[in-house]
C-alpha cells in the first residue's frame, strides 16, 4: 500500500519522521539535514522548523493533518522548553552557511559544522551552547562547558540571542602561558 503525502514526513516526538526517499535524499544531499535511521530520514525540530518556514517541507501530524508554520512553532515550545533561542541561532547559522547538528550526547545545544563541511566525514569545529541576554552563567557551568568542549577536542562556542533576536557569537579558546 502506498502512503499518502501526509504520511511522509509526520511530526512524532521530539523529531519530524521523512519516509519518501526521494525527499529525503534530496534534503540529506543538498543541505546535509537529518540523519538516516532505519531507512527513514529524521530531522531535529530545527531542521524541520527551519525546511518549513522556507516552503521546503511540508509536515503533518499523526493524523494527516498539515501543519503550519505558527502550529509547528508551539509544538517545538512545548517539547524544548527553550526552542525559540535554539531557533533563531540555529538559523542565524545555517543562514550563514554553517551547519548546526544536536549536541545533546555532549551536553550542548549544537555541533557546528564549517561552511562546506560534510558530517561523517569530517568532525564538528565547535560545541555551542545557546543563551539569552537576560540568562546568567555561573563559573562552575561555564567550567563545565569548557571541559566538554575540550574532551571531545572541539571549541567552544556561545550563541547569545538579544532582545531584538540577533545572535552574537563568543569562542572560548585555550590560552597556555
Amino acid at each position: 500500500m502506498k502512503k499518502t503525502k501526509e504520511q511522509q514526513t509526520v511530526f512524532v516526538g521530539s523529531k519530524v519522521i521523512v519516509s519518501d526517499q526521494a525527499l529525503a535524499s534530496t534534503l540529506s544531499n543538498k543541505g546535509s539535514f537529518g540523519a538516516f535511521v532505519n531507512g527513514k530520514l529524521e530531522l531535529s525540530i530545527e531542521e524541520a522548523v527551519y525546511l518549513n518556514e522556507r516552503k521546503e517541507l511540508k509536515i503533518y501530524d499523526k493524523k494527516g493533518k498539515e501543519l503550519r508554520f505558527h502550529e509547528l512553532l508551539e509544538m517545538a515550545k512545548k517539547k524544548q522548553k527553550r526552542f525559540w533561542i535554539r531557533y533563531l541561532v540555529f538559523t542565524d547559522l545555517r543562514n550563514m552557511g554553517y551547519l548546526p547538528k544536536t549536541a545533546f550526547k555532549y551536553g550542548g545545544d549544537f555541533r557546528v559544522y564549517n561552511k562546506g563541511s560534510i558530517p561523517g566525514k569530517e568532525h564538528a569545529e565547535w560545541i555551542l551552547y545557546c543563551s539569552d541576554e537576560h540568562e546568567s552563567l555561573t563559573l562552575l557551568n561555564f567550567s563545565a562547558m569548557n571541559r566538554v568542549a575540550h574532551s571531545v577536542r572541539k571549541r567552544l562556542l556561545m550563541g547569545v540571542v538579544d532582545d531584538e533576536g540577533s545572535v552574537t557569537y563568543y569562542e572560548v579558546n585555550w590560552v597556555r602561558m
